[in-house]
């Protein structure tokens, strides 16, 4: 089962148990997960404004503390910092891409087939490492937003951050930073063929990252993403109103307790915050501007990815 179904399962369940409810639209984007259906045009409209109000009304005040505590630190201006993102057209490589130029940072962004003013780079018929030494040459850091889940070319789309990565220490990059998966995914993942390639290439994207940048990278292990204004299957995502309300409720004490005395699997991944694509972007952009300690760090838990987004030292949350 995927782990976003298994997070819409638990979260009905943990409903009906804990808070005496089952609410219908929870409970209908699952059976729409599982029928392959995600399309949001399907929800009538009355639901839809039911339980975007809901959300509004119940978790506004801690949506809107969360939100002041996830800007990204202002313009670092001091050594004129060039960016190159990989996959900046993408969900979270767009974002990447606007939290960079409201900085002020000079960025250079990469697509599969060079749109909007991007650099071309298909990763599944170039020699990746080659050409991002060449593309990388002048630049202080990369944000690899590079991934796919469920296409023919899984392993090869994942496996690319990592010879960007040992591309980029050629070219003399400082800083690599890399949008990676959590350790409990990767653990549930274990014995699904259906992700058996996408965890194989992230693996590899993993470790040469942390070989060729010992000192300098980032990687960053959400469990779920969410953002936007659809809903989609694949890949897997739901949209900011209905994920700002499981993030409200997921990062609430009661649940937390829980969470954290769970076993590994199933109920353990699917009780974890999902993390926003804006906070994402922000703990991304911090890490390419050098803003984490000296060595490899890790974001591989709800409150260190929130926090990182935050500009917020990280040895608080160690």
């Amino acid at each position: 089962m995927h782990p976003m179904i298994a997070r819409l399962f638990a979260l009905g369940f943990l409903a009906n148990k804990v808070l005496g409810f089952a609410p219908q639209p929870m409970l209908r984007l699952t059976s729409m997960a599982l029928q392959g259906s995600f399309d949001d045009q399907e929800m009538p409209p009355s639901r839809r404004n039911f339980l975007h109000q809901s959300a509004k009304l119940l978790f506004v005040p801690l949506v809107a503390s969360a939100a002041s505590s996830l800007q990204p630190r202002p313009a670092w201006a001091a050594d004129s910092p060039k960016v190159l993102v990989l996959g900046g057209t993408g969900f979270v490589g767009s974002r990447v891409v606007r939290v960079l130029q409201e900085q002020g940072v000079s960025v250079t962004a990469t697509s599969r087939d060079g749109r909007d003013g991007t650099v071309a780079l298909d990763v599944t018929k170039t020699d990746v490492a080659k050409e991002i030494e060449s593309l990388a040459k002048g630049y202080s850091a990369i944000i690899s937003c590079i991934g796919a889940i469920g296409s023919p070319n899984d392993g090869v789309v994942n496996a690319a951050s990592g010879l960007a990565a040992q591309g980029a220490k050629a070219a003399g990059v400082d800083r690599f930073v890399y949008i990676s998966v959590a350790p409990e995914v990767k653990e549930f993942a274990k014995g699904i063929d259906f992700l058996d390639e996408y965890m194989k290439g992230k693996t590899f994207s993993q470790s040469a990252i942390t070989s060729s940048f010992p000192n300098t990278a980032t990687l960053i292990e959400p469990t779920f993403i969410y953002g936007g204004d659809s809903f989609s299957v694949s890949p897997p995502r739901v949209a900011s109103f209905y994920g700002e309300f499981i993030e409200a409720l997921l990062s609430s004490g009661p649940v937390r307790g829980i969470t954290n005395i769970a076993p590994q699997g199933f109920i353990k991944i699917a009780l974890e915050p999902p993390v926003s694509v804006e906070a994402v972007a922000a703990a991304a952009v911090n890490g390419a501007l050098g803003s984490y300690s000296s060595g490899v760090t890790e974001l591989d838990t709800y409150d260190k990815i929130k926090a990182a987004a935050a500009g917020m030292e990280l040895h608080l949350i160690d």
